[in-house]
């Protein structure tokens, strides 16, 4: 019953990711002026991958107690699921939204920075660690930091890192017109 009800619950996820997915390569390929402000999410693949995540944490949470592990194997299960669930929360609230006024506001898993325009040097594309990592953009700042966007990180599968450059192609477009 509850395997049932976890994989309705994906299947839903994977449904709105393919339909938001469209709307955002819309929104990336329409891109002309600098009068567009780009708001960057978390990729549609990304967010299907973090409902997996809280279903299992969530079923790991319910079954744990039903089953006669000893004591302290169950409080680390419990806590593995705990804390797996708020990373996933954490990161699903993030993003990058640029503002008309030349201000970028980053939130990330834990802080909220707005930078202006002028902050920025550049937007770099980066792995997160080795060979199969996960990529995301970073903005290296003038004063020679690098602020990562955990709202662009992507799976390593075939075909994100297209789309991930179009939304460094598009954050730097946004940069371009610098006032």
């Amino acid at each position: 019953m509850a395997l049932k009800a976890a994989s309705e619950t994906l299947v839903g996820a994977l449904a709105q990711a393919k339909a938001t997915s469209t709307a955002r390569r819309t929104m990336i390929c329409t891109v002309a002026s600098s009068d567009v402000f780009p708001e960057l999410r978390s990729p549609p693949l990304t967010r299907a991958f973090y409902g997996v995540v809280v279903v299992a944490a969530v079923l790991l949470m319910f079954l744990v107690p039903t089953v006669p592990f000893p004591l302290l194997l169950t409080i680390a299960f419990m806590a593995l699921a705990v804390g797996a669930l708020g990373s996933v929360v954490a990161a699903a609230f993030t993003r990058v939204r640029a503002r008309p006024e030349g201000l970028l506001e980053v939130r990330n898993r834990l802080t909220t920075r707005r930078l202006q325009r002028s902050d920025v040097d550049r937007v770099i594309l980066r792995r997160q660690g080795g060979i199969g990592s996960w990529r995301r953009l970073e903005l290296l700042l003038k004063d020679g930091t690098q602020l990562p966007l955990v709202a662009t990180d992507t799976l390593p599968v075939p075909g994100q890192r297209r789309q991930l450059e179009q939304r460094a192609t598009e954050l730097r477009h946004w940069l371009g017109g610098r006032s």
